[in-house]
């Protein structure tokens, strides 16, 4: 056995990880994905009531200053930063910036797909988004909580 040469290969640098973290990774990017369901779920509803306000009769007749329109292209970017940064945060145990960046982004924009796919169809039906809303809430704080007790 070898295994004490130095001068022996090893795949394996020196700072390589010593421990798994492959689970809350996983906790982290659920809680992050459900928490952008949970948000595009309220957007959607949100803006379903704007919208219904709207005096717009056309395509031309909508102002692209005004809130109504706003709310749904500014709420998107803020749902995916804030899915980002739920799963960045429940992460805090990986130590390297580049895997937990790199897995923050997959949450968030799987979040946001899962999240359009999930409320769109929706959007007439203003109780199922509440309930979407509420349900993911919920589904969030457990993935999140199992996320910081994997922090042991």
């Amino acid at each position: 056995d070898n295994a004490g040469n130095p001068s022996e290969f090893s795949p394996l640098l020196p700072d390589a990880p010593t421990e798994d973290r492959i689970g809350t990774a996983v906790l982290a990017m659920e809680a992050g994905a459900a928490a952008a369901v949970a948000w595009f779920s309220a957007l959607t509803y949100i803006q379903t009531h704007l919208v219904a306000e709207s005096t717009a009769t056309t395509v031309a007749e909508i102002d692209p200053r005004s809130f109504d329109v706003n709310v749904m292209v500014y709420g998107s970017v803020l749902g995916s930063a804030f899915a980002g940064c739920t799963a960045w945060v429940l992460m805090a145990t990986i130590p390297s910036s580049y895997r937990r960046g790199g897995l923050s982004m997959v949450a968030a924009l799987g979040g946001t797909v899962l999240g359009a796919g999930l409320t769109v169809p929706g959007r007439d039906r203003p109780f199922v988004l509440l309930v979407l809303a509420v349900a993911f809430s919920a589904v969030a704080v457990w993935f999140g909580r199992r996320a910081v007790r994997s922090w042991k």
